[in-house]
């Protein structure tokens, strides 16, 4: 009988302090045993490693290694007003770039070039069998894109031609990023993305659409189908907790700004006074972004400025859970909710996988899109133009028809788990051949990519970088 060799994969671009990137991380993991028999090991290259390793010790996570984000630890970028350090990243950056289509070829450049643990994780690209660039938001242009292409041309660099794991992205409206974009759109054997608005995104940018695949957000791979099968034939709903769970987060990117900040944050104020008052709920603020020092973003800060103005006896029965939890944890938490209001969109995925009702609310279009898949369109608030008056609205109208709601879901749940493994067969013939070690002396674009780090421009750029 023949072996079934190991395998090793590249999972890139995580940012693992965000427990609902980390679910994808899990879900991708979950995905690709499913198509592949052997044993495969994980190599995660993340933003902020050491954090993250803590969170996900080896000992619980005994098949994934968590390594620096190569884009971030070998390319410079502009992170003060130094002006003659800022004009020296770009030519710096293309002397690395130069340096890593020659990786290998001199060892005295290779250690001049990069320090010891960079070059074992250079070593890891060259050997790896499938290099998968993580799923999710962070292809949109209010980021800074510049390390995402720096990570792109080191895949390229090594023959690596990474598989887009299940996005959404766009729209590409600056010449750079579409110039950028489109050899490494070209190159990757398979494009997963969440929603026909994404693959429309990519018009004029993937020579052959038929790669691109419209399937469900890889996290509902996690969902638990015996629970949601048994909620659905026992034709009861469960017994309720009395507790209902609050998902929020601050949004730069909100219509009026600061001032729609607050009309977000007083209609959340309202939503938990009127569980409180009307429905006599217990209400916990918990997210998937929190507890985590090092980490940009805490929405359990937002969650304890809207507690700080309700009426004491209003915030008497309302708390803020501020831990970091795993996917893992947050899951079992979230089992003990009647139901959920959620900003996050993985707050909301990871509620509806165990068949917990969600209220949703959207930031961005991927949750617009998520909300017409399992029926809650009709529900969905908007941070950008919500009110008291209208979450109110929503609200009772949701708690009032709680049971369709839930059977609604539910039954879309289990066609998005279903959507969400069907990935596994899309990527299988990947995994079942070998990844070639070669240099990407021949990638279309990337002395293009080289000519960009020479002029720096796009480098100057200050907005917020994914």
């Amino acid at each position: 009988m023949q072996t079934v060799p190991l395998k090793t994969v590249i999972v890139e671009n995580t940012v693992c302090l965000n427990t609902g990137d980390a679910a994808i991380l899990l879900a991708i993991r979950h995905i690709l045993k499913a198509a592949y028999p052997g044993e495969l090991r994980f190599q995660v290259f993340d933003s902020q490693p050491e954090v993250a390793s803590r969170l996900y010790p080896s000992q619980a996570y005994p098949d994934i290694e968590i390594r620096k984000l190569l884009a971030e630890s070998i390319f410079k970028y502009p992170y003060d007003d130094n002006r003659l350090k800022n004009l020296a990243k770009p030519i710096y950056n293309r002397l690395a770039l130069s340096a890593l289509r020659h990786y290998g070829k001199s060892r005295a450049l290779d250690e001049t070039m990069f320090n010891a643990g960079d070059r074992r994780s250079l070593d890891m690209y060259r050997q790896a069998d499938l290099v998968v660039t993580t799923g999710g938001t962070y292809l949109v242009e209010n980021y800074n894109l510049e390390r995402r292409l720096n990570q792109f041309r080191i895949d390229a660099a090594f023959g690596k031609d990474p598989v887009f794991f299940t996005q959404s992205l766009g729209p590409f409206d600056k010449d750079y990023n579409r110039r950028e974009l489109k050899p490494v759109f070209d190159r990757s054997p398979l494009i997963l993305l969440r929603d026909e608005r994404s693959r429309g995104h990519l018009a004029g940018l993937v020579d052959n659409p038929g790669k691109c695949h419209v399937v469900a957000d890889s996290v509902f791979a996690l969902a638990d189908k015996e629970r949601i099968e048994a909620l659905l034939s026992s034709g009861t709903p469960p017994q309720p907790t009395g507790r209902v769970g609050i998902s929020v987060r601050h949004w730069n990117y909100v219509n009026d700004g600061a001032d729609g900040m607050r009309r977000y944050m007083e209609s959340i104020r309202d939503i938990a006074t009127a569980l409180v008052r009307d429905h006599g709920k217990q209400v916990t603020f918990v997210s998937t972004c929190q507890g985590v020092p090092e980490y940009a973003h805490d929405d359990s800060k937002t969650a304890k400025a809207i507690v700080a103005e309700l009426a004491p006896e209003i915030a008497a029965q309302v708390s803020v859970d501020a831990n970091f939890h795993t996917p893992e944890q947050l899951m079992e938490l979230v089992k003990g909710f009647d139901f959920v209001i959620a900003t996050r969109m993985h707050m909301m995925i990871m509620s509806l996988c165990l068949g917990v009702p969600v209220l949703p609310i959207a930031y961005e279009f991927k949750t617009r899109e998520l909300a017409k898949r399992v029926g809650l369109a009709d529900l969905l608030l908007d941070i950008d133009t919500v009110t008291p008056d209208h979450a109110g609205q929503k609200l009772t109208a949701f708690v009032g028809d709680l049971d369709r709601y839930r059977a609604t879901t539910l039954a879309a749940v289990l066609e998005e788990h279903a959507s969400a493994m069907s990935a596994a067969e899309l990527v299988r013939p990947l995994l079942a051949d070998t990844s070639a070690d070669v240099a990407g002396d021949g990638f279309p674009g990337l002395d293009k990519g080289a000519a960009g780090l020479r002029h720096g421009d796009h480098e100057g750029q200050r907005h917020r970088v994914a």
